[in-house]
């Protein structure tokens, strides 16, 4: 497990993630995510996850060489992810987006 620099707006800990990256992508696949990060932050090794597909898929986690690359931070919920969201999530996200603009 390797940590990256890769570009994100959001702390893994930020409540942006368990908001709208698990009604992205679900419980499981977060709860992963979120564990591949503190394995990195340690350079532990893991296990290899079951929702790595979806995190690969989600561009959350990046194979490379044999090792896995997660960011220390994470990326807003991709537009093509978001069709999956509820209308009333989905206005929640683009209210919550324009308050965390990035100066």
């Amino acid at each position: 497990m390797v940590l990256t620099d890769r570009p994100g707006r959001f702390d893994p800990s930020d409540p942006y993630v368990r908001r709208f990256w698990v009604a992205a992508i679900g419980p499981g696949a977060v709860a992963e995510l979120l564990r591949l990060v503190r394995a990195a932050e340690k350079g532990e090794d893991v296990r290899l996850p079951r929702h790595l597909p979806a995190l690969i898929r989600a561009g959350l986690v990046v194979a490379n060489s044999g090792c896995l690359e997660v960011g220390r931070r994470l990326p807003a919920v991709p537009r093509e992810l978001r069709w999956r969201f509820p209308p009333s999530l989905s206005a929640e996200h683009a209210a919550w987006v324009r308050r965390r603009r990035p100066a």
